[in-house]
């Protein structure tokens, strides 16, 4: 499921940085090395650039994608005959690397350790076509603030890229927008932007965030700090000639060979109406048709995050091989009536058969081979709704959740810190807390007043409990604790914890596709997958097919580690391989 506050600690990283000290029988190359940290269950993508001046002084940086960390700068890089040493200052833990560089493999291996925990590790020399995302060096010249400005924050050792977007009327008065490229959010509207003697200033009210610094000498720097939950963070921005731009290569762009249509439709049990996208494509009809079903939160029908549009480029790529299919805002997104957090998921299967109702209408729809295509909460919307429903012919299920949902929840977030390298231990624990507040918050004769007190309660004498130390390496605060609380306590999230997919797979007759992400760290692919076969089984469904995708995260694209500070930054949408299986699966239905 996509990135929600999971419970009362915002889960943040532990293991946040590497030192290597490594006996060699040769010197390595300099350049980029590629390789990663084997953690039990999964790994860590690293990336390392070794360097030395004329004078023989070697350097270097590293990236770990996972973390959001990209040129962190090494110190105390030593290469001799017999050892490779570098370390990162300041990391909990005192890591240490320690391996031996095999000349004819061209490759790094041996121990890696951090906080007394020993695990293996793997470099090998990379081409230049794997080296890290350029970042500007320096910014351009210029007068004033107006233009375009990026800047990274960095958090501990994450980082997100920022885009300013700053203009300067012909009074004189400022405006202007700024994007957290990695969160796929965009066009956050700046406050309060004031320049007086060289120094900048604005707040973001939406978020509770302030930047303030200073204009250099030729005015192609801002050097200052950004403000948010009542801590402060370094952050440098540059000027840049033009806007920053994300490649998103998959994002369709026209001419294109079919035909999109605005349209409206209604619950009528509920009264709320909904605004979609209904492509159809060349050719005679009728057409297989799908209905796309959103992952959790509030989606627009293209199911846009962190800079993809997912849903899209599944519509285009099925409309581009003849099959029609109706993308449709959630309640209260873009223009679609109600509000999402005030209802219960079981809610979100009449609005989806509402959208079948409306397929039932139009002539271009073939109505013995009309489905559903859910990714994530969508999968569970899914089974819903086709067990409500005779019409619907088929299920696509990407990533579906196959356990309870509260089950699902501590997997994931135990899966995110492993990936990060927080102790065992630590997690052991984290996760022992975060399963008592789900209780309470599935407790559903608790108001939501209540909830929210003993929440608050819980959460004091559970805080006391933990070093201040380590709540402030995972991140923890005031701030974050009371906006987990707003989501947490909301109809939405209490009745997702209080369902069990099982309730509705078990009861589907329909052929069904169901698909996982190898690297999934949200839906695991292994409880899950394992789960809705048994589901199906007990279904007596035999015309199904369950698939765990190689080397693909939750959004079904290519990855290093299957983080979900990967996505932004991953240029891929959907795994091409995957979109082949899924339109071949649906072109087998008809008929």
């Amino acid at each position: 499921m996509k990135t929600k506050p999971t419970f009362l600690f915002k889960l943040g990283v532990l293991f946040s940085a590497l030192s290597l000290a490594a006996l060699a029988v040769a010197s390595p190359p300099l350049g980029l090395w590629k390789g990663e940290i084997k953690i039990p269950g999964s790994s860590l993508a690293i990336l390392v650039t070794l360097d030395r001046s004329e004078d023989g002084i070697w350097s270097g940086k590293i990236d770990i994608p996972a973390q959001g960390l990209r040129g962190f700068a090494l110190a105390n890089v030593e290469v001799g005959e017999f050892a490779v040493g570098f370390a990162m200052e300041g990391v909990p833990g005192e890591p240490s690397f320690r391996g031996v560089y095999e000349v004819e493999q061209n490759r790094i291996s041996g121990d890696f350790t951090q906080g007394g925990q020993t695990l293996k590790f793997e470099l090998k020399f990379a081409d230049e076509a794997v080296a890290a995302e350029p970042v500007p060096k320096k910014g351009i010249p210029g007068e004033g603030v107006a233009g375009e400005w990026f800047g990274e924050l960095a958090v501990g050792p994450s980082s997100l890229r920022l885009a300013l977007h700053v203009e300067e009327s012909d009074e004189g008065s400022l405006s202007g927008t700024m994007d957290s490229l990695d969160q796929g959010v965009n066009g956050l509207e700046m406050d309060d932007l004031l320049l007086e003697a060289g120094r900048f200033s604005y707040q973001i009210s939406r978020i509770g965030g302030s930047f303030k610094g200073d204009l250099n000498e030729d005015g192609s720097e801002l050097r200052g700090e950004w403000t948010q939950g009542g801590r402060s963070f370094p952050l440098t921005f540059l000027r840049l000639a033009e806007p920053v731009a994300q490649n998103r290569p998959q994002e369709p762009r026209g001419p294109f060979p079919y035909e999109e249509r605005e349209v409206r439709f209604r619950n009528e049990a509920e009264g709320l109406e909904f605004a979609g996208t209904f492509l159809v494509p060349p050719g005679e009809g009728p057409f297989p048709t799908v209905l796309f079903l959103s992952g959790s939160g509030p989606q627009d029908r293209d199911e846009s995050l962190m800079g993809h549009k997912p849903f899209a480029v599944i519509a285009d790529a099925l409309g581009r091989r003849g099959i029609a299919s109706l993308r449709y805002d959630d309640r209260g997104v873009g223009g679609s009536q109600g509000k999402l957090m005030e209802s219960e998921v079981g809610q979100f299967a009449g609005d989806a058969l509402a959208g079948v109702r409306f397929l039932e209408q139009q002539e271009e729809v073939d109505l013995d081979a009309l489905g559903l295509i859910g990714h994530s909460e969508g999968g569970l919307v899914g089974p819903m709704a086709a067990t409500q429903d005779e019409q619907v012919d088929f299920l696509v299920l990407l990533a579906p959740p196959g356990v309870a949902l509260d089950k699902l929840l501590l997997r994931q977030a135990s899966d995110g810190l492993r990936l990060k390298g927080v102790d065992e231990t630590l997690i052991q624990r984290i996760e022992l807390d975060s399963a008592g507040d789900l209780e309470l918050i599935k407790d559903r004769s608790l108001s939501r007043g209540e909830l929210v007190a003993r929440l608050r309660e819980r959460s004091a004498r559970i805080r006391a409990q933990y070093d201040e130390g380590v709540l402030e390496a995972l991140g923890f605060t005031d701030a974050v604790f009371e906006s987990s609380l707003k989501s947490v306590s909301t109809k939405w999230f209490r009745s997702l914890m209080n369902a069990d997919p099982s309730d509705y797979l078990d009861r589907i007759s329909q052929p069904t596709l169901a698909l996982f992400g190898e690297r999934d760290v949200q839906v695991a692919a292994d409880v899950n997958a394992e789960a809705l076969r048994a589901s199906l089984r007990r279904a007596g469904n035999g015309r199904s097919l369950v698939k765990v995708q190689p080397r693909l995260n939750h959004l079904f694209q290519n990855c290093d580690t299957g983080s979900i500070e990967e996505y932004g930054r991953i240029e891929e949408t959907f795994d091409p391989a995957t979109l082949q299986l899924i339109g071949d699966w649906i072109l087998r239905q008809r008929g």
